[in-house]
């Protein structure tokens, strides 16, 4: 099992949610929040534009098969290439090892 994490502007949600479900994802949540950086750095993961900005943002996850996860990055990967998104959604996935089980 897998844990698809992506993360992206507020304004966005309806899009990634498209892309999701373009993946195949059928169910996921999210939740707000508020992201926060405060000198000028390049990470490849936040925007360089600023050097002192707070972002109204959104963090969606879902439990996933390797094979959905892996499209769903493919998804979210060609749209920011196809549309040269100031803002591009980022995404990752952890893997989960155990967890619990309803008896």
């Amino acid at each position: 099992m897998k844990l698809l994490v992506v993360l992206s502007i507020k304004e966005y949600q309806e899009r990634v949610a498209s892309l999701l479900q373009d993946a195949g994802v059928r169910r996921f949540s999210v939740t707000d929040i508020t992201g926060y950086k405060k000198k000028k750095e390049s990470l490849g993961w936040f925007a360089a534009d600023s050097s002192n900005a707070k972002t109204n943002s959104i963090m969606l996850f879902s439990f996933l098969t390797k094979e959905i996860a892996d499209k769903a990055i493919m998804e979210i990967d060609t749209c920011n290439i196809e549309t040269k998104n100031p803002f591009p959604v980022h995404a990752f996935i952890l893997d989960v090892e155990h967890f619990s089980k309803l008896l």
